[in-house]
């Protein structure tokens, strides 16, 4: 009988969410006119006090350290490349991980690397293919998830000392001090774990508890997670629970639960202040066919006891694209035709207001604030809705200022897309290199394949340069510059490239993690294809009007209230963040499919 009325009740929520989505295509449509078609990104946890609080660090598929780049490969586990030399790197060891590589730390001589055991959902039907390189990445001998510890010491021989295994797949982990913490979902349930790495090549759990909901994902302060899911037992609403983790011998506590309007899409979209909980949502209204994107406000100083302090209506009847907190302010981008830039004013957090709003082409799905500069990007209707980033004068909240938009040059109008829009750390934003980093995907219609890169774009005050680009192998999920040399990745290689000329990088090395034929023999190639759903154009039956069914409106498919329906992709895709359930489709000729995933890492 539950089970009837949950069911019921998604159903209901999914078809007023469905409404939702073909009125904003069938607007995106109109508005289209039917044509053809790192490191960088600092965390929104609570900063830290060096004298007082605990040092808050997220997991990653990359981290430098001491020159050496430790990598989480989703198809062949542990890589460590020694890049002490930027302009002749070599892979210095590997270590072979079962299930799909997905984050990892680096805690003294021992990298933690998270797995799961999730490839089944992409990769088809794989042939018979031994290679230990791969460690039995389809089938690892355990389900969920698992907590690998490896001794990195020695560099060419990496050795594995311990593992934990996860019955679920993970939402989202942070290091806070010495203890790792974990949240996740396992069947109708949410599970939250502590785990001491005091000794980091013997983590022991030090604490778990499991109760009723769904984690979707986590935003961690000092002293709490914030564990937030769509709640099943009641339409357009989010679950926030507030999981106590002050104390400092790893034992954590379930404190109170509270339900918010709409959803929330990631851990941008809330954000906790001082005593307050900030959560900007979108809720679509059934019974009056709207669509409310809204601020909430709730005291969290007593964990038992939260109540809410203020509600702020923003817009009505647009889908809400991006959310940035930066103190006692907020950013939150809508769109509908236009991308409405709102600048919030948080400093009374028991009446919050609007403070100013800019009106600009396009929208942006992602926002990083630099001070009195905003850094935004996504797509923009110039030349064909193609990857865009902008740059905004916010000094002045009441009158915030577009200074530049710059697109990828010289690939308008050519199926462009962007691992950035949809996965905040692929994007680098350098304010000390002056730099912006925006990696992109091409599909070539004449050759029916895509081909990657990275475009680099000057940064000042003021203005956004357009520089050169460099070609990769693969979609470049990070970036950065070290040692005056840019290095790039992605899943399948790793390259350094002199850019002492910014309009004519120069490649200097490339290291081949996996090759294409080898992903084809493991039969993992599909996890490959299948990515490409997420950042860059899809074609489904030739499109609309005649033409293909191209960015802009995919992100439309992805990120409006049907993000419940196919949750935007977090770490459940190859070397991307916790937990996703995603629909891929693959292209370019390959033989079509329709993958729907829910997996969290």
């Amino acid at each position: 009988m539950h089970g009837s009325l949950k069911g019921r009740a998604r159903w209901s929520r999914r078809r007023g969410q469905w409404l939702s989505l073909v009125s904003n295509c069938a607007l995106a449509l109109v508005g289209a006119g039917c044509a053809a078609f790192g490191p960088g990104t600092p965390p929104d946890d609570e900063p830290v006090d060096p004298g007082v609080a605990r040092e808050i660090e997220e997991a990653d598929i990359v981290k430098l350290i001491d020159g050496y780049f430790y990598l989480s490969n989703p198809y062949t586990g542990l890589r460590i490349i020694d890049a002490r030399d930027m302009d002749a790197p070599v892979l210095a060891g590997r270590r072979a991980l079962g299930g799909r590589g997905v984050e990892l730390y680096v805690v003294g001589d021992h990298a933690l690397v998270f797995t799961a055991a999730d490839f089944a959902y992409c990769a088809g039907e794989p042939i018979d293919f031994d290679d230990p390189q791969f460690g039995n990445a389809l089938d690892p001998g355990y389900s969920g998830s698992r907590l690998w510890a490896v001794n990195v010491a020695d560099k060419s021989n990496p050795t594995l000392t311990a593992t934990i295994n996860f019955d679920g797949f993970i939402a989202g982990t942070r290091r806070v001090g010495e203890f790792l913490y974990a949240a996740g979902t396992v069947g109708s349930s949410t599970f939250v774990v502590s785990v001491d790495i005091t000794n980091p090549g013997a983590p022991a759990v030090v604490h778990s508890m499991r109760f009723t909901g769904d984690a979707d994902d986590i935003h961690v302060a000092q002293n709490a997670i914030y564990l937030f899911g769509d709640d099943s037992s009641l339409s357009e609403t989010t679950l926030v629970t507030y999981v106590d983790i002050a104390d400092t011998n790893g034992m954590i506590a379930r404190r109170d639960s509270f339900r918010v309007p709409g959803h929330v899409r990631n851990r941008y979209y809330l954000d906790a202040y001082e005593d307050t909980l900030r959560i900007v949502t979108e809720e679509f209204r059934t019974d009056t066919f709207t669509q409310i994107v809204a601020l909430y406000a709730y005291d969290v100083s007593d964990p038992d006891d939260i109540t809410r302090r203020a509600r702020l209506p923003i817009v009505i009847d647009e889908s809400l694209r991006s959310v940035r907190f930066d103190g006692t302010r907020g950013y939150a981008v809508t769109f509908f035709q236009v991308d409405p830039l709102f600048v919030l004013d948080l400093s009374d957090p028991d009446a919050p207001q609007i403070a100013g709003e800019l009106t600009v082409p396009g929208f942006s799905t992602h926002l990083v604030p630099l001070g009195d500069r905003l850094i935004g990007v996504g797509f923009t209707p110039d030349d064909g809705w193609v990857p865009a980033v902008s740059l905004y004068d916010v000094s002045d909240p009441a009158q915030p200022r577009q200074l530049a938009r710059v697109t990828i040059r010289g690939l308008a109008d050519s199926f462009v897309g962007s691992e950035a829009t949809v996965d905040e750390k692929a994007l680098g934003v350098l304010p000390d290199a002056g730099l912006v980093l925006l990696p992109y995907a091409h599909f070539d219609r004449a050759t029916g394949d895509y081909a990657d890169g990275l475009q680099l774009i000057s940064m000042t005050r003021d203005n956004l340069i357009l520089r050169g680009q460099v070609a990769h192998e693969g979609i470049v999920r990070r970036s950065g510059v070290h040692g005056g040399r840019l290095w790039l990745l992605s899943d399948l290689a790793y390259a350094t490239i002199d850019v002492a000329n910014l309009n004519m990088p120069v490649p200097l090395a490339e290291l081949e993690l996996i090759s294409e034929q080898e992903l084809l023999d493991a039969g993992l190639l599909a996890c490959v294809d299948s990515a490409r759903s997420s950042g860059v154009p899809l074609f489904w039956g030739g499109g609309f009007c005649g033409a293909p069914f191209a960015g802009p409106f995919l992100i439309t498919l992805t990120s409006l209230t049907a993000v419940r329906l196919i949750r935007r992709r977090r770490v459940a895709h190859p070397s991307a963040r916790p937990q996703s359930m995603r629909r891929a489709t693959h292209l370019a000729g390959r033989r079509q499919a329709r993958l729907t995933r829910r997996t969290r890492a």
